[in-house]
């Protein structure tokens, strides 16, 4: 909003020129974000206390759910911070003439009403266990179809694509295309510029050929002949006709794509420069598993006292750093990765939830006065899953948020071990027969708070967890 209002006053004041810079808008809209959260924070929290909203979930171990009884009376579903702070920094801060924009804005508007209904109905009737988990999952799954399907609809208008093709493999998109320009300087030969603007005097021939050098007459003398010397050897006449020309402009190729090219529905995968997948409908069943899977792993470690929201600020460092690459035309080039031209309206918005996610745990952090609840937990996660679909990189999603996927996948192991177990003692013939437990409580931050380490403590190691695997995604990056 504030860019389209300041972009008109540029006549008027100079200084209003900052807001096409993304880094301005986005420093400015984490600033915000926090401070925004912290300022309505203190009174929501009080409200949810006045309104005697707490409460907590089991966990089905007697010793964990023994430690949460004594924050019974700690206010939930102060996910609402979040979604104030967040919400409001990134619709004043973004361009809102950019789809995507609003497509993920109100997206995490969607989740965090989905979660907001579900503790409410479960914290203000003691007789309810909320909305059921096939109700919530339905809730998710249809927020995820509704924003993949306006994704895929708006990248077929723009492609002009068909949009019901199943998945295929394209043209490698990193194939060398003749795109970048040089003007050559005195002294310099096509040998040279082939070593100092490609790092191999070898290709000297091929631009020398594409810049208009008949492919019969080049030789050695043409190839070493400098621009601008005087080259008078009548026994090589060639080299000062077809020598480089000071002052002429000629293509280098560039081992990158087209900017004009989209992937809108292309597979972005790590290690790999040359693979390009359209995944055509499959976008969207892909894409549904990305954002669900996302929002209830985020649910999961939402367990202790600023658990979740700290890593939720790491991740959001990581896709505030990858969408900021990957709306430059330049950087996206060099990396390899798939350019995205709202990408840095996206920054933005990623950026808002750095600064939301730290405004929030200033009143989550141990001791919290404030649980985030399933408002917080639904919409975190399903933020982050669209912002990871809408920038290409569901894989660096699952790498980033690594801490994220280890808590959902302990829950899915402990029940899978427990089930298999239990089933192969029935088959056995054991009187009243059960299943065993391959951690002590899952999610497993909780198997490590069980084996002695303080809830504190685990919060923090689990925070540089997290951090590494940031670092890590970030460093995939390069790996091509």
């Amino acid at each position: 909003m504030l860019y389209h209002l300041f972009s008109n006053l540029e006549d008027v004041l100079s200084g209003f020129r900052l807001i096409h810079y993304i880094t301005f808008r986005a420093a400015f809209a984490a600033i915000l974000a926090f401070l925004v959260a912290t300022v309505v924070g203190p009174g929501i929290v009080r409200s949810l206390a006045k309104r005697k909203i707490a409460g907590f979930s089991r966990t089905g171990s007697d010793e964990v759910d023994g430690q949460r009884s004594a924050k019974a009376d700690v206010p939930t579903m102060g996910g609402v911070i979040l979604l104030i702070g967040v919400a409001l920094s990134g619709f004043l801060f973004v361009r809102l003439d950019t789809p995507y924009t609003w497509i993920i804005l109100l997206s995490f508007l969607a989740f965090g009403a989905l979660g907001a209904l579900d503790d409410w109905k479960k914290l203000t009737d003691p007789q309810s266990r909320g909305i059921s988990e096939r109700q919530k999952l339905g809730g998710q799954v249809l927020i995820a179809f509704v924003a993949l399907g306006t994704l895929y609809a708006l990248g077929n208008m723009q492609d002009g694509t068909p949009w019901l093709r199943g998945p295929a493999m394209k043209d490698n998109p990193y194939a060398l295309r003749w795109i970048k320009r040089h003007t050559i300087r005195e002294g310099e030969s096509w040998t040279s510029i082939a070593g100092k603007y490609l790092n191999n005097s070898r290709r000297a021939r091929e631009i020398a050929v594409h810049n208009g050098v008949p492919a019969e007459q080049v030789n050695s003398a043409v190839l070493s002949a400098a621009a601008g010397s005087d080259l008078c050897d009548p026994d090589t006449p060639e080299a000062a006709q077809f020598a480089p020309v000071v002052d002429r402009e000629i293509d280098l190729p560039a081992s990158w794509p087209d900017p004009r090219d989209h992937h809108r529905a292309d597979l972005q995968v790590p290690f790999f420069k040359k693979f390009c997948l359209d995944l055509g409908l499959l976008f969207i069943p892909l894409g549904i598993l990305v954002i669900v899977g996302a929002s209830n792993a985020v649910n999961l470690t939402d367990g202790m006292d600023g658990l979740a929201i700290g890593t939720t600020a790491t991740v959001a460092v990581a896709f505030a750093v990858i969408a900021y690459i990957v709306g430059r035309v330049d950087f996206s080039r060099e990396l390899h990765l798939f350019y995205v031209p709202e990408a840095g309206e996206i920054a933005i918005i990623a950026a808002a939830l750095i600064g939301g996610s730290l405004g929030f745990l200033w009143f989550n952090s141990y001791p919290a006065t404030v649980f985030m609840g399933d408002t917080g937990s639904l919409s975190i996660g399903g933020i982050l899953g669209v912002i990871a679909v809408t920038l290409r990189h569901e894989i660096t999603l699952l790498i980033a948020g690594g801490l994220f996927v280890s808590e959902a996948v302990s829950v899915i192991g402990q029940r899978v071990y427990f089930k298999a177990t239990r089933r192969r003692a029935e088959k056995a013939g054991v009187p009243n027969a059960t299943g065993k437990r391959w951690l002590r409580c899952a999610p497993h931050h909780h198997h490590w708070q069980m084996g002695g380490l303080h809830e504190n403590k685990v919060t923090v190691r689990f925070w540089i967890v997290s951090v590494i695997c940031v670092v890590a995604a970030l460093a995939l990056l390069k790996v091509r």
